[in-house]
């Protein structure tokens, strides 16, 4: 797999208009993968047993095949392409280490008390997997900054509610925001010690290759085209091989395209979005940029959430026109408009593009912020793990290790999320079409005109 940097999207070869509105560029035109490419898996070639198979080697499908087989579950994870071609190697790498709305929870039988508890308990298992597995995803937990141009009740009321779920928050005001994002522009914000950032094309690659030392099997290039029940078991076929096992859990990114369950596959609201990446910087512009390194998202808007890898490059993501998924230069003018606003003395730099690419969202709500993952079953024995939206990189590992966990004990009631039946959405384009159309343009006209 080549890499590629943001001048091939130029080229003859580079993806199509409509790769880029579906958020399938070939994962090299993302920012995440490194020079050298991570394991590649080969196809399933022969019928094997196994006692689980797992569909989908994204953020969830790869922390499940690492919890089980850390159990002694014997275990078989398939994926399409390779670890972390999705959405999970996509998206904009910030660890944001609460939940934006607990409304949602209320549908639960305990009012969502048993989620909330895990979620809170396990906030850092990424900083925590990767010191135990000893997985290089480039993480560092420097803390996350939600920064308002003044003072904000909402952000107060949220930093309460979860100090009170023992969360290690500070509210902060103009001088430290200065001293920490090197900018006099925001006046009132949080400064959320537990969040921090990932490589997540790393660490879905860490977290498969580390499953695989514990005794699971991985392949790739290994699109399932059939689910059969054989007895009480199941045959997962691909083109070349089958995997029969007792269960199957399903952790595609929205299902879409699957012959098989296509039920999962209207459960969700898709979203595209799209991410950029800088040519590395210099130390003495980094030193007038976000300085302490924090991430850094922008309140109410969040239209460019920061995040300085180690090789010293921004990163963000915003969502695209509808239709214009594929005009790089814009989004990128739209970013650098921003920076040299916020950071005057970016105006004389030379900063230029170094990746784009888009990759699609699957949510369960079309409301941004009370979308959360679900847990479908789908017949007996097959259980789908998805709709994660833009917080899979926290949720989708947790939600992993939980479902992992529950199956390993044959208490699938144990599991954090409820066990839902699918159910097809209404007007599955409306989440996409309002936020795309509506509301995106609003906050870039805001944005411009410095209305927040």
């Amino acid at each position: 797999m080549a890499w590629k940097k943001y001048t091939d999207t130029l080229g003859t070869q580079a993806p199509s208009k409509a790769e880029y509105e579906a958020g399938v560029v070939p994962i090299n035109y993302s920012g995440w993968p490194l020079e050298q490419p991570a394991t590649q898996y080969s196809a399933l070639s022969e019928d094997i047993d196994a006692d689980i198979v797992v569909i989908g080697a994204g953020l969830a499908g790869a922390s499940v095949a690492l919890h089980l087989a850390e159990r002694g579950i014997k275990t078989v994870l398939l994926e399409a392409d390779q670890p972390g071609a999705g959405a999970s190697g996509r998206n904009a790498g910030h660890i944001q280490p609460y939940l934006s709305s607990l409304e949602p929870l209320n549908a639960h039988k305990d009012g969502g008390r048993k989620f909330v508890d895990y979620f809170t308990s396990n906030r850092n298992i990424i900083v925590d997997l990767c010191r135990k597995h000893g997985i290089d995803a480039d993480v560092h937990q420097n803390g996350m900054i939600d920064a308002a141009k003044k003072p904000s009740a909402e952000l107060e009321k949220k930093a309460k509610l979860w100090q009170s779920h023992g969360y290690n928050i500070d509210i902060i005001g103009a001088d430290k925001l200065k001293s920490m994002l090197g900018t006099d522009v925001y006046n009132y914000g949080l400064l959320w010690h537990e969040g921090g950032q990932v490589n997540p094309y790393l660490f879905t690659n860490g977290m498969v290759s580390t499953a695989v030392k514990l005794g699971a099997q991985a392949y790739g290039d290994s699109r399932v085209i059939a689910c059969d029940p054989v007895g009480s078991n199941w045959r997962v076929r691909t083109a070349t091989g089958s995997v029969t096992a007792a269960q199957v859990v399903i952790c595609t990114s929205g299902h879409t395209g699957n012959a098989f369950f296509p039920e999962l596959q209207h459960t969700q609201y898709p979203l595209v979005a799209c991410g950029l990446a800088t040519r590395p910087l210099s130390d003495d512009l980094l030193a007038i940029i976000n300085p302490s390194r924090s991430v850094f998202a922008q309140h109410p808007a969040g239209l460019y959430p920061i995040v300085i890898d180690n090789r010293n490059r921004l990163i963000t993501a915003t969502i695209p026109g509808m239709g214009r998924a594929q005009q790089a230069d814009k989004y990128f003018a739209y970013f650098l408009r921003y920076l040299h606003r916020t950071f005057p003395a970016t105006r004389q730099a030379n900063i230029t593009m170094e990746s784009y690419w888009t990759g699609m969202t699957a949510n369960s709500s079309h409301h941004y912020d009370k979308c959360y993952p679900k847990l479908y079953k789908v017949a007996e024995g097959v259980h789908g793990l998805m709709n994660f939206g833009s917080w899979g990189n926290l949720q989708g590992p947790m939600m992993g290790m939980s479902l992992a966990h529950a199956l390993a004990d044959g208490r699938l009631d144990d599991c954090v999320l409820p066990v839902e039946k699918p159910e097809a959405v209404r007007f599955p384009g409306l989440f996409e079409t309002k936020v795309r159309r509506t509301l995106i343009p609003i906050a870039r006209l805001a944005d411009r005109f410095d209305l927040t």
